[in-house]
């Protein structure tokens, strides 16, 4: 296994209040051609410190190394002056700012998703200079959006039916995808020069790491980081092979393949497997450069926490261990539908994925499958979901408010989500909340959390004493 600290000493920390994250001048070259390959181990150094210690375990992300599209650099170096120097006259800083900013989609590189918004309230406070009001980013997006009769954009804009660009005031932020020329080439290191963009990228970590420590969950994870271990290529290539041999299936009953440098076009389902190839390449982008700091989530997420350990393909996360010791995960039996019955004023309690298939004649892997994103829908995807009439029929009080809520909120079907989320959230914050004033430090996975062995009778009694108490109904095993 391999322990993921990195400081000065060989001292780990749990202690979120002695947390710093600094920089240094010393540079290594700008592109990196075999990325995701180990952490760097080199130490920063800060001016300016704020309140915080003056030193702690590097397992956060270092913040002068962002990932980008191959090719992406090159393109925009090729790009006219004049739009560069809208963006900075120094077109070497131009072209960081817009790499900056592109490396927000690197992410999509490992989504099922293309699409991912992007805050523009968070890319003005990556661009803008000093106290000049002047907003850079529309420029940059300019800039990456450029295209020429023969060569395509780095980035396009989701549009919706009428070729509208998405964006809803309040509600949803404008989303964007790479363009298929930079989404195939994959992608590749780069190392900041600029000071002042480095400025503003620490500025960036001390207000996300600010918000962390303000939340029981984020908290609780800072802890947790200095206990982790990884496991090492060789673990991850054995436990791949063991379930690739079983045929292992995700929740979403994706099969897990091997691609054995084939392409997936080999394979006429492709979409009906997960890739040994893409996973582990996701599970190093995640944990090659250190952690990201865990990001509170937006209203429409309900305040979920994101960070890289969720984020982490769940069959490599499994081979985690906290204090040398392997970990299990504890989850609660149906988690949704029960929030559902709580929220909407369903009359089922204790309600399982079991029972649901057995009164509903529907298979127990295709109900598994369907709750995960079924309270979700709009309206009329819920109702061609083979469990619609399934709820029609047991709960159709509870049905219907859900239908009316969806197709009267503002936020339309999101609403649903947003409070169910929401419900989650708090039942999470509160067993993490009362397992840390025990001393357990706990990963979390949205709905459920994992822990070492040892700890699990304990992690199961405080989350079913907590669900019930904030009236959902359900078991944690």
């Amino acid at each position: 296994m391999e322990r993921i600290y990195y400081s000065n000493s060989n001292q780990s920390y749990s202690n979120p209040s002695n947390l710093i994250y600094v920089t240094d001048s010393n540079k290594v070259d700008d592109i990196d051609e075999t990325p995701l390959k180990t952490r760097d181990s080199k130490v920063f150094n800060l001016e300016k410190h704020t309140n915080l210690s003056d030193s702690f375990p590097l397992f956060f992300q270092n913040i002068d190394t962002i990932f980008i599209p191959k090719k992406a650099k090159r393109y925009l170096e090729r790009m006219p002056s004049s739009l560069l120097k809208e963006i900075d006259v120094d077109k070497k800083i131009a072209i960081e700012i817009s790499l900056l900013i592109l490396s927000s989609l690197s992410s999509t590189y490992y989504s099922e998703e293309r699409y991912k918004e992007l805050s523009s309230t968070i890319m003005d406070t990556q661009t803008k200079k000093g106290n000049d009001n002047t907003r850079l980013y529309p420029k940059v997006i300019k800039v990456l959006k450029y295209r020429t009769n023969a060569t395509e954009g780095i980035i396009k804009v989701k549009k919706n039916t009428e070729g509208k660009e998405t964006y809803q005031e309040g509600v949803a932020c404008k989303s964007y995808s790479l363009t298929d020329t930079y989404y195939e080439a994959g992608l590749v290191k780069y190392v900041i020069k600029d000071a002042g963009i480095l400025k503003k990228r620490n500025e960036l970590f001390f207000n996300q790491l600010k918000l962390a420590q303000e939340n029981v969950i984020c908290r609780n994870l800072i802890g947790l980081y200095s206990k982790i271990e990884l496991p090492t290529d060789e673990e991850v290539i054995a436990e791949a092979k063991r379930l690739v041999k079983v045929k292992h299936a995700n929740k979403k009953g994706k099969i897990l393949t091997f691609l054995h440098k084939h392409s997936k076009s080999k394979f006429n389902d492709a979409n009906s497997r997960s890739f040994v190839e893409d996973n582990i390449e996701l599970f190093k982008y995640l944990t090659s450069i250190g952690y990201r700091i865990p990001i509170i989530g937006v209203e429409k997420s309900g305040g979920r926490v994101v960070d890289s350990l969720v984020l982490m393909p769940s069959w490599i996360r499994k081979l985690i261990k906290i204090d040398g010791e392997s970990i299990v995960e504890v989850d609660f039996k149906a988690l949704h539908p029960n929030i559902a019955m709580s929220v909407y004023g369903g009359s089922k309690k204790f309600l399982t994925h079991q029972q649901v298939a057995e009164e509903s004649v529907i298979d127990l892997k295709d109900v598994k499958i369907q709750h995960l994103s079924f309270f979700n829908k709009t309206v009329w995807a819920m109702k061609e979901s083979a469990l619609y009439s399934y709820y029609y029929k047991s709960d159709s009080t509870m049905i219907i408010k859900i239908e009316q809520e969806k197709l009267n909120s503002e936020f339309k079907h999101r609403i649903t989500s947003m409070k169910m989320f929401a419900k989650e959230v708090e039942i999470m914050t509160e067993c993490i909340r009362r397992l840390n004033v025990i001393g357990i430090y706990v990963g979390y996975v949205y709905d459920a959390l994992f822990c070492k062995e040892s700890e699990k009778e304990a992690v199961k009694k405080i989350m079913n004493e907590v669900v019930v108490e904030l009236g959902v109904y359900t078991i944690a095993d």
